[in-house]
């Protein structure tokens, strides 16, 4: 059944313990048939401009104050431990994916 056909039956029929408001309200608070769809060609576009961010921003990646190193045989540096920066990255993801969200209502205490 369609959202249409529903609202027209609660219409046309006798109220109950809801008032056909309360019905009719609640049904109109229903998302619409089949939301939005996201397209392969949006999410590559959105991973391209991910990675370019990533790229272009390839020094925030690394904490470079926290890289760990050691001297090994024939007095060769060696990176012993990268620590990656996750907050930047979690940034470039919210940043680059956000769009194609949509907000929530926040429901209050007095809602639930």
């Amino acid at each position: 059944m369609k959202k249409v056909n529903v609202l027209e039956s609660v219409q046309n029929s006798v109220s109950s313990i809801f008032s056909k408001e309360d019905v009719i309200n609640l049904i109109n608070s229903i998302e619409g048939e089949g939301g939005r769809v996201i397209t392969v060609t949006e999410i590559g576009a959105a991973i391209d401009r991910l990675v370019d961010s990533l790229e272009n921003n390839e020094d925030e990646i690394v904490d470079t104050d926290s890289v760990e190193f050691s001297i090994a045989y024939d007095n060769r540096i060696e990176v012993d431990r990268v620590r990656v920066n996750f907050d930047y990255i979690r940034e470039a993801l919210e940043n680059t994916f956000m769009d194609f969200g949509e907000a929530e209502e926040e429901v209050t205490e007095n809602e639930l």
